[in-house]
């Protein structure tokens, strides 16, 4: 017989992804009788809870909030429920994934045969591609401050290692022991949305656990971030890393990394500026300010609509004769993108650029623009699409310096002071709080 699991599932206005999702779920629970389903649903306005109560009411437990609460608030509600419902299992997913039959049985099974593993994640596969990993196993990156997915952009094969021992695994769709929920806590509903998966594991870590990933598990995810039209996640990832290694690094470590972004603040938005671009790094801004003032959950003042940015505006794209790139292996996503606008174009070294006369019609890719050091003719463009004719980058060079010397005489200083006093305050709230929550 297989054992109880609640299955959480966090939603706020995705009414048609919902019902994809548990149209998925549905094979799998109508074969598992201990199995419960939470939806947790945000105060959605879209017609959501009608549907569920219309269509899914007799499997589905509808837990309606009067607010949006974020994915963070969502699924710490469902995770309470869980602990009430006394399953031994739980899971939580994401409204916009489609999940195989055998998802949670294998990793239920998983668990099961593993102890010392607190947390067992699904392969994620690109839901308009799903033979190409957006996830199989994630780590904190604790010397850059960021996340590394190591096996993002693979293709899905049985060359993929069968279990990814990581530091993290998202709430996309993960299983664990609810009573590891009973011992480190739900989820930190300060975070609103982004890296509160990423702290609960740190947290299940800490207990002592292992976080495993799952090829043979598989799930299929939408990635709504991506072609965002508005700061949203630029604003509350920005905010909730600061969060997230001020609860875990030292004092004299988070120094460094107020260094590390400081010097890159001034870069960030220079180039937004010039991009047209300004309502991304503001959001940063203002991201930096409510981490030093303690302003957590949602703050949707702070979210600004995003101009439209063409980067091939002012380069002639039915001239341009080739893209010139040292390794494009490391440019997969860039040279995807460019293919979008360019057509085919044949994708050259530096050598046969030469060979063929420096041509002005090439594109060449670079690491980022500032930092190029060979000008060459044609144009640069970098990971972050910053375009830049080779004969205006000295000038673009010189612009540059100038701001970022006015940035780093006045405005650093400033951010720096305000930046240590809210991770002196943020400490001293969490030492209230064995389970990591303010």
């Amino acid at each position: 017989m297989k054992p109880s699991i609640a299955v959480v599932i966090c939603n706020y206005n995705k009414v048609a992804y919902l019902k994809g999702c548990l149209n998925s779920l549905w094979p799998a629970k109508k074969t598992w009788p201990a199995m419960k389903v939470f939806v947790v649903d945000n105060a959605s306005t879209d017609g959501s809870q009608d549907m569920i109560r219309q269509h899914y009411g007799e499997w589905v437990e509808l837990i309606a909030l009067t607010e949006n609460t974020g994915g963070s608030g969502g699924f710490a509600r469902g995770m309470q429920a869980a602990m009430a419902s006394d399953c031994e299992y739980t899971a939580l997913l994401d409204n916009d994934i489609l999940l195989d039959v055998d998802t949670l049985s294998l990793l239920v099974d998983y668990l099961q045969q593993h102890d010392r593993v607190g947390v067992a994640g699904a392969k994620i596969c690109t839901m308009d591609n799903p033979q190409k990993l957006q996830e199989l196993g994630a780590f904190i990156d604790w010397e850059h401050y960021g996340v590394r997915t190591p096996l993002k952009g693979h293709d899905d094969s049985d060359s993929l290692p069968e279990v990814v021992n990581c530091d993290y695994v998202p709430a996309c769709c993960l299983v664990t022991r609810t009573r590891i929920i009973e011992d480190i806590g739900t989820f930190d509903e300060a975070h609103f949305i982004y890296w509160d998966d990423m702290d609960w594991c740190t947290r299940v870590k800490q207990a002592g656990y292992e976080i495993h990933a799952i090829r043979k598990a598989r799930v299929r995810h939408k990635m709504g971030a991506v072609n965002a039209t508005n700061t949203f996640s630029n604003y509350y990832f920005e905010r909730n890393r600061l969060r997230f290694f001020a609860k875990y690094l030292s004092a004299e470590k988070f120094n460094n990394l107020i260094q590390v972004r400081l010097k890159e603040l001034p870069r960030q938005a220079f180039l937004s500026a010039k991009k047209g671009q300004s309502s991304q790094p503001l959001s940063c801004h203002l991201a930096l300010y409510d981490f030093a003032m303690q302003n957590w959950f949602a703050q949707p003042d702070n979210i600004f609509t995003k101009s439209p940015y063409q980067w091939w505006d002012g380069i002639k794209t039915d001239q341009v004769k080739a893209i010139v790139c040292a390794n494009p292996e490391s440019f997969t996503a860039v040279l995807s993108s460019l293919s979008e606008v360019l057509g085919e174009r044949e994708v050259i070294g530096w050598e046969s650029y030469l060979a063929l006369g420096k041509p002005e019609e090439c594109i060449h890719l670079v690491e980022h623009v500032l930092e190029a050091t060979k000008v060459p003719s044609g144009y640069l463009v970098d990971r972050f699409f910053n375009v830049c004719k080779a004969s205006e980058l000295k000038h673009l060079k010189q612009a540059f310096e100038a701001y970022s010397s006015i940035f780093n005489s006045i405005h650093a200083p400033v951010l720096a002071k305000q930046l240590q006093a809210g991770f002196a305050e943020l400490r001293a709230s969490f030492a209230c709080d064995t389970k990591g929550r303010v």
